[in-house]
């Protein structure tokens, strides 16, 4: 009799339509058992439940059975086939106390294909004797029933037939074919038929830097052919191989952007000259060809404030307080003091740089002797070659200080990469050198921390002064103003072309979401001593050096968190 009110149920086991085997594998010194399970085609029945409604009648439950990878039940529930061609499997789970332990089937594939279908592998398992084995099979109807049927090696096929016919007892992985990669497309370009001169700091194909004079003020003439638009060169398709043809990513395209004097022609391609003039290149992305100006002496009283829509060159200084603006390039042969340079193209200044008030504002390069106490804006790159003293220079795309170039004082903050020679002192203030930061962004970062000091600063001050409550809805205003505060500063990533809020933690911390830009490319090299006390920053990670070293490369670490050193090469 049953006291505890339960019937306990009653299962009917599958059957099991393969053999499984413990059977010695590997050499004979290290041979070992190991299960192995004899080979089952597509389509075959692995485990069923014959005449289940019979047992169902006498109140039988199936025992409980799942599918597992590359198997299926056949439509009534009561057969569990193969998908593919290979070696069963049987793992069991615990299930809950009162319930039947689950037994689970699967498949382990005789073809194995990548993920990304440009590669198929044999995964032959060693056979079992007197049970069905490949050795009877056809291995090339098995992989077109896989499906694979490009790229199948010949030789790697006939390997795997002699290792089958060895009925080897051991375990064999081997690549039966291979996919065709799409080929690579060539972006559009622009490729100029005269002779422009090296751009400034150009780099060169063993890594050094070309810091010969860039050439400006190239002349052309009316109807001359500038330049020639070279489009996008598709690659050729590729196949996987389960035979499907994958299409080459496609290449960049360019638009063509031409100012003042300069023309494109959308039906042969060609950028020409309307009018004799001076061509300018601005950030290999707009070209101009405008009249040249030339003032023989220095900006001054004499001449006043210059603005010309055209390529200006200046043979002798700008004196202070006075303002020159240019369309095209500019040259100026002498210094600039305490005075203010804009240019919509390229600004080469022979001399130096010197004075607070001094500001230098260009569209594309900039390329100087020193500066001193003064400011940079560049579109384009910057190229230093003797000193920057105390200055603020911004880059979009690169800063390039030449061999022997002192950095004392100041910041130097790239969009791309940075390039030094000596940086720092035992007296001067502290430098930052910072690569892969949007100076814009790094502004708006500083910006957000004093308005953090300030709004805390703030809060104590009204407690001081009234006496107020922690709890009050002043206080708590205040609060959650430092909140939203901090929480933008969390936020706020520096590396250029990104979101400008697309972080998900702090500075110390690293987001799998965090968008990084190509930031991992990204290199402070020093070509000479950086000394104790420099301000190192790459993207949104930051760190102070702690000794003087000499010929360090920065970068950031693999997983993003943090700048490492290494040798320069």
């Amino acid at each position: 009799m049953n006291t505890s009110g339960t019937t306990k149920k009653k299962y009917m086991e599958p059957v099991i339509h393969f053999l499984q085997k413990r059977v010695e594998v590997g050499p004979d010194e290290t041979a070992g058992k190991v299960s192995v399970s004899e080979f089952v085609k597509a389509g075959q029945c692995l485990a069923d439940f014959p005449e289940f409604s019979k047992y169902a009648q006498k109140g039988f439950e199936k025992s409980p059975l799942q599918a597992g990878s590359y198997t299926e039940f056949s439509q009534d529930g009561n057969s569990l086939l193969a998908c593919v061609s290979g070696y069963p499997r049987i793992d069991t789970q615990k299930q809950k106390d009162d319930e039947k332990q689950l037994t689970i089937i699967s498949i382990e594939p005789l073809v194995e294909i990548r993920p990304d279908k440009m590669q198929a592998s044999l995964c032959i398992q060693p056979p079992i004797p007197g049970s069905s084995s490949l050795i009877n099979e056809d291995l090339s109807q098995l992989l077109e029933e896989a499906g694979v049927i490009y790229g199948i090696d010949s030789n790697a096929q006939q390997q795997a037939r002699t290792f089958i016919s060895e009925m080897r007892n051991e375990f064999c992985k081997m690549v039966i074919a291979d996919g065709k990669p799409p080929g690579t497309s060539t972006d559009a370009e622009i490729r100029f038929e005269i002779e422009i001169g090296p751009l400034a700091g150009r780099f060169l194909e063993d890594g050094t830097i070309d810091f010969r004079e860039r050439r400006i003020m190239v002349g052309v003439r009316a109807g001359q052919h500038i330049a020639t638009k070279i489009p996008v060169i598709p690659g050729s398709p590729g196949v996987n191989v389960l035979g499907e043809v994958i299409e080459p990513e496609k290449g960049n395209d360019i638009k063509v952007k031409v100012a003042n004097d300069a023309a494109f022609s959308e039906d042969d391609l060609r950028i020409t000259a309307v009018k004799d003039g001076v061509l300018s290149v601005v950030n290999n992305e707009i070209i101009k060809v405008c009249s040249k100006q030339l003032i023989p002496g220095d900006i001054d009283f004499k001449t006043g404030n210059v603005e010309s829509g055209n390529c200006l060159s200046i043979r002798g200084s700008i004196q202070p307080g006075f303002k020159v603006a240019a369309d095209g390039d500019l040259e100026i042969g002498g210094s600039v003091t305490s005075a203010t340079v804009s240019c919509q193209a390229n600004v080469v200044i022979k001399g130096g740089i010197t004075g607070k008030g001094c500001r230098i504002k260009a569209l594309a390069d900039v390329d100087i002797r020193f500066i001193e106490q003064g400011t940079i804006e560049s579109g384009g790159i910057v190229v230093v070659r003797t000193q920057s003293y105390y200055s603020r220079i911004t880059a979009v795309s690169d800063i390039r200080c030449q061999a022997g170039t002192k950095v004392m004082g100041g910041e130097l903050i790239a969009g791309g990469n940075l390039t030094v020679a000596d940086v720092g002192s035992d007296n001067c203030e502290s430098t930052l050198l910072a690569a892969g930061v949007d100076a814009e962004r790094l502004a708006l970062h500083m910006e957000l921390q004093d308005t953090i000091v300030q709004q805390q600063k703030d809060i104590i001050r009204w407690m001081q002064l009234y006496e107020g409550s922690s709890k009050s809805k002043k206080i708590r205003k205040m609060e959650e103003e430092v909140s939203d505060a901090k929480l933008k500063l969390l936020q706020l990533n520096l590396i250029p072309e990104t979101g400008l809020f697309s972080r998900g933690g702090g500075d110390d911390s690293s987001d799998p979401g965090e968008e990084t830009g190509n930031i991992d490319k990204i290199r402070i090299d020093v070509h000479g001593t950086i000394f104790a006390g420099t301000r190192i920053r790459i993207g949104n990670r930051s760190m102070v050096v702690d000794k003087t070293i000499s010929n360090r490369q920065f970068r950031l670490q693999k997983n993003l968190k943090s700048i490492i050193d290494s040798a320069l090469r």
